[in-house]
Order: structure tokens, then C-alpha cells, then sequence
């Protein structure tokens, strides 16, 4: 049996027009084979729910070449769902999938069930991963944490919705007016009675009963030991350092998630509300914590102005809040200072390696490159987006030739380039001779 939910061979190509469709389903469940009863475990609780999952060996089309499979349930599946333990870091068949589910923007929920210490490249592919903890939750309700989850990324966005009436009058306009005429007619006389009704209710109820109807306050069921970071805000005066606003927010979430005892929402659950008009508390409940990180950055040539604000969600008041006034060369300290002043905030004991510090790269000129390369990778649909990717990648590793992130990304955005047909896959293979041993 391979090792896990599949193997995707680097050199296969892209063979949607060949998809069957009783390959294509709406999960991928990839895994190691030591979790083969975990994974089942998982693909139960989804098919019991209505969501239908491909995992190896059980929908491996006899006769296909295993790899070609693998390839042709990831590129159809909308979500695909990891099983992390240290024999899934282990395996190279699961750093494929969970590589090619990325380069193909595919959601990635993961199903935590140890504390093994995660590979670099792991840690750049599952940063915006959606995380459950299996020993901390208990088996059942992580599975249910996982079914909610994957729902929630198979939900389509909402549209309006047209009203029955609307449908029905264009074969009578006459009769659907005379539907309509009846129905506000029918509506004002309900909403008479109802208060009347409100007023012999006001007139007849001693006051002293109404005040002890007042409920109490909803208690918050958010871990006291959990934080979400919202996307900064850009306050520069030109508008034009969102790039650099979202990346403090993503080194955050990063740097946040290292720490063994703090629940942190990944990115693409805090960024969801980037730019809606919604209530911190609102937030909260949304992604199931009690306290939520926001601020804003202000960048103009090299000073830099970052002001943040630690609030706790079910009273709306600040904890902490800070603003540092710095040069731009400083902006790794701010990051390890706003993360351990969250750290110290929430009360939670670190010791050895616990302690959150930014990762990848300490060149500020390789840093601002890479966060510009991912910010037009997060959207790229064309030509011309993959060319100035794999530019800013470049110009970012000339500066520091051993900014890992950096790496993983161009290794990412090559790939993808590859699979959407704007180059040659010969072309991956020639970028790729030169990784730095060790990076």
C-alpha cells in the first residue's frame, strides 16, 4: 500500500480534459498510512453529512497509475482535509499533495493529532490552514469541528434570492397586483393586532415584572487562551502599502501559531472579514475566540508606525494596546514585541523554543520583495501575474540567498505557472537547480 491518501508525481502533468467524473469528488483526505483508522474516521463523519471524499487506496480507479489518480482527485476536489501527525510530516507523498492542493488554491483543513514539530515548507504551505486539534478537542468533536469546516468552504456565496410573487406575475400582472394588495392589506392588520396586543401588555404588567425578565448576559465558550489577528489597516497617505500591512498581519498569525497553548484562526478565516462592516464581538463568535488583535501600520519611506490593540471580545474592552514609532529596518522587532506583548497579555508560560520570533529572513529589502510577491501571488490569474511573482522572488533571494519562505513560495508559484499553462513544466526543473542546502 503507498504511504498515503497519494502520491503526486512531480513529473505528471496537468490531465483535467482525462477526469473521470467518479474521480472527482469534493474532498481529498490526505494521510500517512500509520492513520489509515484516523482517516477513516474522518471520511465516515463526511459521507455520513453529505460530502463526498476520494481517499487511497479505497477510490483508486483499478488500472489507473496511482499518481495520475492522486493528481485528477486534487485538481477536482474543492477542500482537501490532512490527517497531520509526525508519520504524515514523514512522508513525501503527503508534502506533494498538501503542494499540489496549494499551487491549486484548494482549501486546506487540518486534523492535528500530535505535536510533532513541522517541516519549513509544511509550516509555509499550512499557514492559512484551518486547524483542529484532535487530542485537545476529543475524537467526536473534532470530526464534527471538521465536517462544520469543510462545509463552511463548500457553502456557495450567497445571492439574493428572487420572491415566489416576483416569479409568478409575469403570466398575470393583473391577478399577482391583486396577490400583492392582499398581502400588505393582510400584513397591516397583523401588525394592529400585534400592538394592541403590546399595549394592553405595557398597561397591565407591573414593572417590576419586566425587569426580572431581563436576561442575563451570554457566556463566552471561546478558550480563554485564544486570539484572532485581523488584517492591519493601511494608513499610509499614498494607500499603497496593503501588501505591507497584510504581511504584519500573516508574520503574526505565523508567529501566533507557534505557540503550543494559544488558539490561533488561520489566515484565510481572519482575512475572510477584511473590508466588512462587522463588530469585533461578531468576529469572535464567528471564529471561536475570545480576544481579537487588530492595528494598523503607517509606512513613508523608512519610518514606519505600527499601532495595534489587543481587545477582549465579549466585553469590547482593550487589554493591551501599544503604538511603536520606528525606523523600517526595525519592523522584525515590532513584530516579536507586539507577539510576546500578546503572549504576556493572555497570560500564557513560555519556555525554550516557545518563544514567538519572526521567521525567515532578517533583510528588510528581501522581506518587503517577498511580501510584494505574495500579495499579487494570492490573486494571480494571468501571464503577467506569474512573471512579476517569480521577478520579486527572485530579487528577494539575491538579497538573502537562505530566506527559506522565499524559496517555497517561488518553488510554489513555478509550479503553479506550469499548471495553469503560462510555462513549460522543463521550466520548473530549470528554477529549481540552485536550492540552497539547509535553506
Amino acid at each position: 500500500m503507498p504511504e498515503s491518501g497519494g502520491s503526486a508525481d512531480e513529473k505528471t502533468q496537468d490531465s483535467s480534459s482525462s477526469e473521470g467524473s467518479s474521480s472527482v469528488r469534493e474532498v481529498f483526505l490526505s494521510y500517512a498510512s500509520q492513520d489509515a483508522a484516523i482517516a477513516t474516521a474522518v471520511v465516515d463523519a463526511l459521507e455520513r453529512n453529505g460530502i463526498t471524499c476520494w481517499i487511497a487506496p479505497r477510490d483508486v480507479t483499478p488500472g489507473d497509475l496511482y499518481a495520475d489518480g492522486i493528481i485528477r482527485a486534487i485538481n477536482g476536489a474543492k477542500v482537501l482535509v490532512l490527517v497531520l501527525s509526525a508519520s504524515a510530516i514523514a512522508s513525501p507523498h503527503v508534502g506533494k499533495e498538501i503542494e499540489r492542493a496549494s499551487s491549486k488554491r484548494r482549501p486546506i483543513i487540518t486534523l492535528r493529532t500530535d505535536t510533532a514539530p513541522l517541516t519549513t515548507a509544511l509550516e509555509y504551505f499550512l499557514s492559512e490552514s484551518q486547524w483542529v486539534d484532535l487530542a485537545g478537542e476529543g475524537t467526536e468533536a473534532a470530526l464534527r469541528k471538521v465536517v462544520n469546516a469543510v462545509r463552511i468552504r463548500l457553502s456557495p456565496p450567497s445571492t439574493t434570492q428572487t420572491s415566489s410573487l416576483q416569479d409568478r406575475s409575469g403570466a398575470n400582472p393583473k391577478s399577482a397586483k391583486r396577490r400583492i394588495a392582499w398581502v400588505v392589506g393582510a400584513c397591516v392588520g397583523v401588525l394592529t393586532l400585534v400592538a394592541i396586543a403590546l399595549f394592553a401588555v405595557k398597561q397591565w404588567t407591573p414593572t417590576y415584572s419586566v425587569s426580572a425578565k431581563i436576561a442575563a448576559p451570554a457566556v463566552s465558550t471561546a478558550p480563554e487562551k485564544s486570539v484572532a489577528v485581523l488584517p492591519f489597516v493601511d494608513m499610509s497617505e499614498k494607500k499603497d502599502q496593503e501588501y505591507f500591512s497584510d504581511g504584519m498581519s500573516e508574520e503574526l498569525i505565523d508567529m501566533l501559531t507557534k505557540i503550543p497553548d494559544l488558539r490561533v484562526p488561520a489566515r484565510t478565516s481572519s482575512f475572510y472579514f477584511k473590508g466588512k462592516p462587522t463588530t469585533v464581538p461578531d468576529i469572535a463568535k464567528a471564529l471561536g475566540v475570545a480576544y481579537v488583535l487588530e492595528g494598523s501600520v503607517r509606512k513613508s519611506g523608512n519610518v514606519l508606525r505600527v499601532t495595534t490593540q489587543l481587545i477582549r471580545a465579549d466585553t469590547g474592552y482593550h487589554l493591551w494596546s501599544e503604538t511603536y514609532d520606528r525606523q523600517l529596518d526595525d519592523v522584525f522587532k515590532v513584530q516579536d514585541d507586539i507577539a510576546r506583548e500578546v503572549v504576556s497579555a493572555l497570560k500564557i508560560s513560555l519556555v525554550g523554543e516557545s518563544q514567538p520570533v519572526s521567521a525567515g529572513t532578517r533583510n528588510i529589502g528581501a522581506y518587503n520583495l517577498f511580501l510584494q510577491g505574495r500579495a499579487i501571488y494570492q490573486h494571480a490569474n494571468d501571464r503577467q501575474d506569474y512573471v512579476n511573482v517569480i521577478d520579486y522572488l527572485h530579487k528577494a533571494l539575491e538579497l538573502d540567498p537562505r530566506f527559506s519562505n522565499a524559496w517555497v513560495l517561488l518553488s510554489v508559484a513555478l509550479s503553479a505557472q506550469a499548471e495553469d499553462g503560462f510555462a513549460p513544466a522543463s521550466q520548473v526543473q530549470a528554477e529549481a537547480v540552485g536550492f540552497p542546502a539547509g535553506a
